[in-house]
């Protein structure tokens, strides 16, 4: 009996030896799982912490890079705006809100042209865009001058220049759009060539003054001999004092003409002005 109980005794300590042993094993295993899984998160922590700063740092450059944009567009004198592939403004500068639109550069955001310009030309809102004869609306750029209303009530003239965005499928993506003020510049060409107009009309009147002054007083000298030879109650005599009165007349208007100053003009017929001589000249 004693004997039995001390094989039972030995099976069992064997037993728990074994199992002892066996958990340790498991233990160990389990450690190594544990520690291998604590790497892996720790590498897969590192990474992510890497990819946040990663994105962070390109988020910060690139906002850097848009306020950089944004402060070299402001301060571009010249209106610049955007437009998406719908002809909805999408941003501008300061130049443009502020000269063009008479708006805040977020109230302009979501807009049409008819929005910020009123009633426009059809043919305008077609060359916006790109949709004009000759044009192609999605690349490439295209050019223009308009007249349009400006944020004063005043309507100027501008040079538009056009350039059209694609996508990569070649649809219609937008537009990015630069405006010129040529208002001051057509004004100046417009009076240069008034100014040349009337350089002409001096040159012609200098030389019609300069044919006709001799032939008058060859007409004036007949008609004063033939006045002297007539008796004044004669039929030629009045005739010789026409002829004097119309010639006094004309070396009036030939006086007149080289003392032309400025150009005004008159009312001559139905659908024609000329120039009027006696408004345009000087008087001494």
């Amino acid at each position: 009996m004693t004997t039995i109980l001390i094989l039972l005794l030995a099976a069992a300590s064997g037993w728990l030896l074994y199992e002892r042993h066996h958990l340790r094993r498991r233990l160990a295993r389990i450690s190594r799982t544990a520690q291998g899984k604590r790497t892996e998160y720790e590498k897969l922590e590192k990474e992510r912490r890497h990819e946040v700063e990663a994105r962070r740092q390109t988020e910060d450059r690139l906002r850097a890079y848009l306020q950089l944009m944004d402060t070299i567009i402001n301060a571009i004198p010249n209106p610049i705006y955007f437009r998406d592939g719908n002809g909805v403004f999408q941003g501008c500068n300061q130049a443009f809100a502020r000269d063009v639109a008479g708006l805040t550069r977020d109230q302009i955001l979501g807009r049409s042209p008819r929005d910020l310009l009123g009633p426009v030309p059809e043919e305008l809102v077609d060359r916006l865009e790109g949709k004009a004869q000759g044009t192609d609306r999605h690349h490439g750029l295209h050019s223009f001058e308009a007249e349009i209303p400006c944020a004063d009530k005043i309507r100027r003239e501008f040079l538009f220049t056009i350039n059209m965005l694609s996508s990569g499928e070649g649809q219609a993506a937008g537009s990015v759009g630069v405006m010129l003020d040529l208002t001051q510049k057509n004004r100046a060409a417009r009076e240069r060539a008034q100014r040349e107009k009337f350089q002409g009309v001096l040159e012609t009147a200098g030389g019609v003054c300069h044919e006709m002054n001799q032939p008058l007083q060859v007409i004036s000298g007949y008609a004063e001999i033939m006045m002297n030879e007539t008796p004044p109650e004669h039929k030629m005599f009045r005739m010789a004092r026409q002829v004097s009165e119309q010639v006094d007349r004309m070396a009036d208007i030939t006086t007149k003409l080289q003392k032309i100053t400025h150009y005004e003009t008159m009312d001559y017929g139905e659908h024609a002005r000329i120039i009027d001589i006696h408004k345009s000249s000087r008087s001494d």
